[in-house]
């Protein structure tokens, strides 16, 4: 798809994957694109993401957007019901940005995401909700018996907090903070390869089968992100890091 057939071209993102956008942004040398990001937390919410960011692709429609995309997956069915009245919708086929990120080459299956494993990237890890901010809060509030136990049971199905390398971040740092939460919380640490191949798909306009696309007056559909006859993952949005 040629995008310079359209005139205006916002793209409304979580701040979550602000470095994989912004990685995406500057190897194309992208520049006629508007970035609008949007608060981390909505995630936490599905139905209040899909408000806001209704609200959001309305407001980009009134701008003069004719072509509006989106840096959101399913989450949680919180896509479900966007639409545009005027522009074309354009976003990644996955249940969430982890499960995108995990994608290394031609996707082959529905979810990417391995039991047991809290995953972790450098837009995760800032996250007001990430472990060791939630045991922080937990501490604060509770004092360390009850904040242990507490973290102990919201981590009793996990055994290894996993940073993906989706090239786009310093991982130093990121590694850093998933050691000391192995280290605090009992857990192994793994590092595995990422990718940032879908996001370059939808900023470039070079859209296949990994991008919903969507004509004005139709609204995305919880179906449009089954794989291969697969059914939806009620539980993709687990507690990520993905927290």
């Amino acid at each position: 798809m040629d995008l310079s057939a359209y005139k205006k071209k916002i793209l409304i993102a979580c701040s979550m994957i602000e470095d994989e956008i912004n990685a995406a942004f500057n190897h194309f040398e992208i520049r006629d694109i508007e970035i609008w990001w949007q608060e981390r937390g909505h995630h936490n919410d599905p139905d209040k993401l899909r408000e806001v960011i209704q609200a959001e692709i309305r407001r980009a429609e009134e701008a003069g957007a004719d072509l509006i995309m989106l840096g959101y997956g399913l989450c949680g069915n919180g896509a479900v019901g966007w639409h545009t009245e005027k522009a074309i919708l354009a976003m990644p086929r996955f249940d969430d940005c982890v499960n995108m990120m995990l994608c290394t080459g031609n996707r082959d299956r529905r979810n990417y995401l391995k039991a047991g494993h809290m995953y972790l990237t450098g837009g995760w890890s800032k996250d007001e909700g990430a472990l060791l901010d939630m045991f922080q809060s937990y501490l604060a509030k509770y004092g360390k018996r009850k904040a242990d136990k507490l973290m102990k049971k919201m981590l009793d199905s996990y055994t290894s907090v996993t940073v993906i390398d989706t090239g786009c971040y310093e991982m130093e740092p990121v590694i850093a903070y998933a050691d000391e939460c192995a280290e605090r919380f009992c857990l192994e640490r793994h590092i595995v390869p990422g990718g940032n191949e879908v996001m370059q798909k939808l900023i470039t306009g070079s859209w296949d089968d990994d991008i919903i696309i969507k004509k004005p007056g139709s609204s995305v559909i919880e179906e449009e992100f089954n794989f291969e006859g697969e059914a939806v993952t009620k539980n993709s949005q687990l507690m990520r890091m993905t927290i």
